[in-house]
């Protein structure tokens, strides 16, 4: 769980993820005289969560930017291919990045929200109070720390699925409801369930980019063909242009031959909706970082794979979906 009066990151994890020089980050510490939490004078000294954030924002001039697309979905029909664990690790990193960030829980099993420290089986506001009742925002979101945002879910959304049938404008709730609150936001994320539901209709018309995680085995490519149809059919039968599609390989295995051989059927078949050469690797530290509810920059090594791949996915849809503003 992320504690903000103990977690932050020092100047090297800071590079990292602005994808500027150490010195850099050094020169405007040293310039605006910002001082690190943690006093113990080595030279991996943490600054505060907020003071990160502040640093990072002003070397990558985010206020300088257009966002062009925000709203992503992480999405598969089936379980355990790690969308929860991308959709933790690349909100709560573009958090630390100073973007103001909202990150919905849309799956019953709350695997996320349990990561900010929630428990499903506590009486919180939902995404169920949201669309069924059309609960106040304010009281539904948690900020997890300044910047960034949580829905959380628990088994309240079980029930969900009947209540939704039996409304009006079933499948744009979550649109019609977000319509204005988007607007306070750089990027939202959502983490969804492994079902086709309404919920997820909802999830799906609601957002500008699906991405689709993918695991690095035969079987799990045996699904995607099925999935992509099935979103075809759902945008045809809603009058309405197809989404962005991403597909993210995941949990990539160097030695084993059945992640090369997915790996060469993603290139072959679905090439347009792959970053060319990239797979998010198989790591402990993603195990590491779902048990400790913290984000991989808050604790991983210097040589850590699983920050090196999740901060290359970042820049990538950073570099895809935001532009440096000019003066007209």
């Amino acid at each position: 769980m992320i504690e903000q009066d103990k977690d932050g990151l020092n100047q090297r994890t800071m590079a990292v993820l602005s994808n500027v020089s150490p010195t850099t980050i050094s020169r405007y510490i040293t310039a605006h005289n910002l001082r690190p939490f943690d006093k113990s004078g080595s030279k991996n000294q943490k600054f505060s969560i907020e003071t990160s954030r502040e640093i990072i924002r002003n070397v990558t001039s985010i206020d300088g930017q257009k966002i062009l697309k925000k709203k992503f979905v992480f999405y598969n029909f089936k379980g355990g291919v790690g969308k929860t664990s991308l959709c933790f690790q690349v909100s709560s990193h573009i958090a630390l990045m100073g973007y103001n960030v909202l990150v919905i829980d849309a799956d019953p099993q709350s695997h996320l929200s349990t990561s900010f420290g929630f428990s499903h089986y506590d009486n919180y506001l939902t995404l169920y109070d949201i669309l069924t009742d059309g609960a106040s925002f304010d009281d539904v979101k948690k900020t997890i720390f300044k910047g960034y945002d949580c829905i959380p879910s628990n088994l309240s959304l079980t029930r969900l699925e009947d209540d939704l049938a039996k409304l009006e404008n079933k499948s744009q709730r979550l649109s019609s409801y977000f319509a204005d609150i988007e607007k306070k936001y750089d990027f939202i994320f959502v983490d969804t369930n492994p079902t086709i539901s309404l919920l997820n209709r909802n999830v799906v018309m609601f957002s500008d980019v699906i991405n689709v995680v993918c695991e690095t085995q035969p079987y799990s490519l045996n699904g995607l063909k099925l999935l992509l149809e099935d979103l075809e059919k759902f945008f045809v039968h809603m009058k309405t242009q197809p989404k962005e599609l991403s597909i993210i390989p995941n949990k990539y295995e160097d030695r084993a031959s059945s992640s090369a051989e997915a790996m060469t059927a993603l290139r072959d078949f679905y090439s347009e909706y792959i970053k060319k050469d990239f797979a998010i690797r198989k790591s402990e530290d993603i195990n590491i970082s779902a048990k400790l509810g913290k984000p991989l920059a808050l604790f991983a090594k210097k040589n850590s794979i699983a920050l090196e791949d999740v901060v290359e996915l970042i820049h990538y849809y950073l570099n895809q979906y935001t532009l440096t503003k000019t003066n007209d």
